[in-house]
């Protein structure tokens, strides 16, 4: 099932009044939770007694926490009912779920004015751990702190 993206970030900051993940989150009963987590991991989402959590690595900075909640809200939102971990480095979870969920944060933080290649990219390639970098990703997006 392909999704209209844009069209569905449109209906939901219109009916939260809010671009911010944190809030959407927050309004839609959804727990969020920052934990020291291992480097490769980012964040992910789970339900516990039917009480919807995301968990987030404190260590990261500010704009990509909001990232990681955006693409979390993006799993519970499109696809709630798929849950398979995904490391970045395995195929346990269906790659088409993660690109609707990386393009479902890219979209939402763009009215947050986050430029959606660096969200992109930090989604797809980790930050922190990852010392391998694409070609396309910018040398100095370790110091950008998320302002245009």
């Amino acid at each position: 099932m392909a999704f209209n993206i844009p069209l569905r970030i449109k209906h939901l900051i219109a009916k939260c009044g809010t671009a911010d993940p944190l809030a959407i989150a927050k309004m839609y009963g959804i727990l969020v939770r920052f934990a020291s987590t291992p480097q490769h991991i980012n964040g992910f989402w789970l339900c516990v007694l039917r009480r919807k959590f995301i968990i987030v690595n404190n260590s990261l900075e500010h704009w990509q926490k909001q990232a990681v909640i955006a693409h979390e809200l993006g799993h519970i939102l499109l696809h709630p009912h798929y849950r398979h971990y995904y490391s970045g480095h395995s195929y346990f979870a269906s790659t088409r779920h993660e690109d609707e969920a990386n393009a479902f944060a890219c979209e939402l933080l763009k009215h947050l004015n986050i430029d959606p290649l660096f969200t992109l990219a930090f989604l797809e390639n980790g930050w922190k751990c990852n010392k391998k970098r694409r070609s396309d990703v910018p040398e100095n997006l370790d110091t950008w702190n998320g302002n245009i």
